[in-house]
């Protein structure tokens, strides 16, 4: 058994567990810190020697006549100049306190010192990083006192030090919880951004660095890889049998046409020769059609500056003539003057197929609008013939999907005028669509964001 598979860290919900169950223990253990800092515990023991010689001292030195001009503070603070304690004095009949800096006591600390004044020896009391010394009897111009040591600077406030504790608390929390929350979140955009990039046709678009982790996720990113890989290799199967078979029908149909030339000028059974050479006519041209398809799926297309006038005028003029063959009319708006990225033979091609399929199913009319939109531009075609289901809209842009409409022979389609339009679509990066016209018929709708066309 792999030792390594008992590791709680190695599985995303081991780290979920251990991250909330450290936050609860952090949490208790800050509470039981900040418990202590803000206990007011005072602790009484007895003076030490050194202090006591110190106190006496120092009381005898206050209880000289003063020099002219010379108060109390004064003395006190020339006194503490040289020691590692400050002096406190404090009026045994008004409680006034007399510090050596002139700074005030804190209130607790203020509190406790009136609380000793009377002690009749010194002692020593203690409370957090409070010391006081004292007190030590003394007479300062005919007047009591008593003499206390204290630690230099004041204790810090217990408001201040909680705020300060529950700030930092707050910060590193803060930052632990982003960092958790990047570790989790990071690779999960990295397998959407890699499936979104799978999905628009990026065949090679791979999770890399989520590999790397040995939790689920690590697994995901893995699977995921594999998963894109078989597609990979299912996808250049695929187009490597189309274009193999286009190839190798090629060969037999030209023989086949050349029988036929043969059986012309021999006259024989000439209605049958028709259908043959009709049927050959057939698959020369779903032979061509599966080759276009395979090319326009097969690798990036080249761009090119070109504007819409150059791209569609020949189009629109070659349409409108076989439009009048069909006894149906074509008519289409003012091409704007517009540059656009494009790859002129595969955009014409798409429109092409779309523009013939509206004039195959048409009743009498098509329309083509070419118009310029906010982040992009679009190509609008539209028949007035009988239209298709919900349905049937959404799956012609398949190969060889043929609707219900469109399924007699007669109509000379194969089903993959559509399906070349999308590949050729799809390789400008936009979208193509169909819809139902409000009066009857179908409108196929071709859209090119600007952003996405690099020359």
């Amino acid at each position: 058994m792999n030792i390594g598979m008992l590791n709680p860290a190695r599985h995303l919900v081991g780290r979920l567990f251990l991250w909330f169950w450290l936050t609860a223990l952090a949490t208790a253990g800050i509470a039981v810190w900040i418990s202590k800092l803000t206990d007011d515990t005072i602790e009484i023991g007895s003076i030490t020697p050194r202090h006591s010689q110190m106190l006496a001292q120092l009381s005898q030195r206050l209880e000289r006549t003063p020099i002219m001009g010379s108060t109390l503070p004064r003395k006190l603070s020339r006194l503490s100049q040289k020691l590692p304690l400050q002096l406190i004095a404090v009026a045994v009949d008004t409680g006034e306190i007399v510090r050596s800096d002139n700074s005030p006591l804190p209130p607790p600390a203020q509190k406790h010192l009136l609380n000793v004044v009377t002690q009749q020896a010194p002692i020593v009391i203690k409370q957090r990083n409070f010391l006081l010394i004292g007190p030590q009897a003394f007479v300062y111009q005919s007047r009591p006192y008593v003499l206390f040591l204290a630690e230099r600077g004041p204790p810090i406030k217990p408001q201040k030090l909680l705020f300060g504790i529950i700030s930092v608390g707050v910060v590193v929390s803060m930052l632990l919880s982003y960092w958790f929350a990047r570790t989790l979140v990071r690779p999960i955009q990295q397998l959407r951004q890699a499936s979104k990039k799978l999905a628009e046709g990026d065949w090679q678009a791979r999770a890399h660095e989520p590999t790397k982790r040995s939790d689920e996720l690590g697994m995901l990113a893995r699977d995921f890889n594999n998963m894109a890989t078989q597609l990979e290799l299912l996808w250049r199967g695929q187009k490597r049998l189309l274009g193999d078979i286009s190839h190798e029908l090629r060969s037999p149909l030209t023989r086949l046409q050349m029988a036929l030339g043969l059986a012309h000028q021999q006259n024989i059974n000439l209605p049958t020769l028709k259908r043959i050479e009709r049927e050959a006519d057939r698959m020369e041209d779903l032979i061509g059609q599966l080759l276009t398809l395979t090319h326009a799926e097969a690798a990036p297309a080249k761009m090119q500056r070109v504007t819409m006038i150059d791209l569609f005028d020949n189009l629109c003029q070659d349409t409108q003539f076989e439009a009048q063959n069909s006894g149906k009319n074509f008519e289409y708006s003012d091409l704007p003057d517009q540059v656009v990225s494009a790859n002129p033979a595969l955009l014409c091609s798409a429109v092409e197929n779309v523009l013939r399929n509206a004039i195959r199913y048409a009743k009498s009319q098509v329309w083509m609008w070419v118009t310029i939109e906010h982040n992009g531009w679009q190509v609008v075609v539209e028949d007035d013939g009988p239209g298709l289901s919900a349905d049937d809209q959404r799956q012609i842009f398949a190969p060889f999907y043929r609707a219900s409409l469109a399924r007699d022979r007669s109509s000379g389609g194969v089903g993959l005028g559509l399906a070349i339009a999308r590949a050729a679509v799809s390789a400008h990066q936009g979208s193509i669509q169909a819809s139902s016209r409000d009066s009857g018929g179908l409108r196929i709708t071709l859209y090119f964001p600007f952003k996405s066309q690099t020359a």
